[in-house]
């Protein structure tokens, strides 16, 4: 049975699994940045995937699954992550010379919505959006079975589209972001501006909704914002599904159930595409990363499909 190695580069930690072509995975403990960037960043990730390939049992993997923040799809180079110190950084190729193993690279949150459309909740839907909800917001579109990428691999970046042009200052630059509403760091930051009277994460103040008046106002501001993206992305794409994911997404029909509505009412003419959240969860991301190591190989992905069992 063919096994690649699928590696996740995260602002603040490396995940990696070694995956079988039905898609058994063993998963290693994630490996935090410390905070280290540039060429510190790389050999900190670089000895990480040293250690698992010494750990491996039995066969070696035939290639190298990497998904990154900022990946340029085309070549392996990550144009620019802020969080590792990346410009145009040959991320793939460093690798390869490393290891000696075949790399296939791809855009986190792309990847992982490849994934989702494969072997998740938007499984069998030749038009779907996935937007990922954490520290930040990205998405992922899929159009007529094809992954939008972009003339500079920089479609989807759904986070730093303004919902309120005259709105709050995004790290970004630009201004009424809707990662500056709707992210977990932005609803936490919020809650405290707003007098919340604890240093809470998005998760507690989820919890908080029925009891706590600030947490359901920025919650609420949260919500609306994100419906104003799904309404847009509704509108340009027309997906058949729109899947949730990210740490948000854990908030489950907290969200979903308000957001469902809020979009409905955003869309005079037409029904709203169903909202998911994602079933394959922070799997998605390596299982989308070890598909592209298969298909780089010429490998198919038969097995790992029929392992996922019928669609819902």
């Amino acid at each position: 049975m063919a096994r690649v190695l699928a590696v996740d580069v995260g602002g603040t930690s490396f995940k990696a699994a070694l995956v079988e072509s039905d898609g058994a995975m063993q998963v290693w403990e994630s490996e935090p940045t410390g905070g280290a960037l540039g060429e510190a960043a790389y050999l900190r990730l670089a000895s990480y995937i040293g250690r698992i390939l010494g750990e491996i049992v039995g066969e070696a993997p035939s290639a190298l699954g990497l998904i990154a923040p900022g990946m340029d799809e085309r070549n392996g180079q990550v144009i620019f992550a802020a969080n590792l110190g990346w410009r145009d950084f040959p991320l793939g190729a460093r690798l390869r010379a490393a290891f000696g193993l075949a790399v296939a690279a791809g855009h986190d949150v792309r990847t992982a919505g490849l994934a989702e459309s494969l072997l998740g909740a938007a499984r069998g839907e030749q038009d779907a959006a996935m937007i990922m909800i954490g520290t930040g917001i990205a998405a992922a579109f899929l159009c007529n079975g094809q992954a939008v990428s972009g003339a500079r691999q920089m479609a989807c970046e759904i986070g730093h589209a303004p919902v309120y042009p005259e709105g709050e200052a995004c790290a970004c630059g630009q201004f009424g972001c809707l990662e500056t509403y709707a992210s977990a760091a932005a609803i936490a930051r919020r809650y405290r501006a707003a007098g919340g009277t604890e240093a809470l994460s998005a998760a507690e103040i989820s919890r908080r909704l029925g009891a706590d008046p600030v947490a359901a106002r920025v919650w609420g501001e949260a919500v609306e914002a994100l419906s104003i993206a799904c309404a847009t992305v509704t509108l340009m794409l027309d997906p058949a599904v729109i899947v949730i994911g990210g740490g948000l997404a854990e908030a489950e029909e907290v969200l979903l159930s308000p957001l469902g509505a809020a979009l409905a009412r955003r869309l005079a003419w037409r029904s709203p595409p169903p909202l998911k959240r994602t079933s394959l969860g922070a799997r998605g991301a390596l299982l989308g990363a070890a598909i592209l190591a298969f298909r780089s190989q010429g490998l198919g992905i038969a097995e790992m499909v029929a392992a996922a069992g019928p669609i819902a």
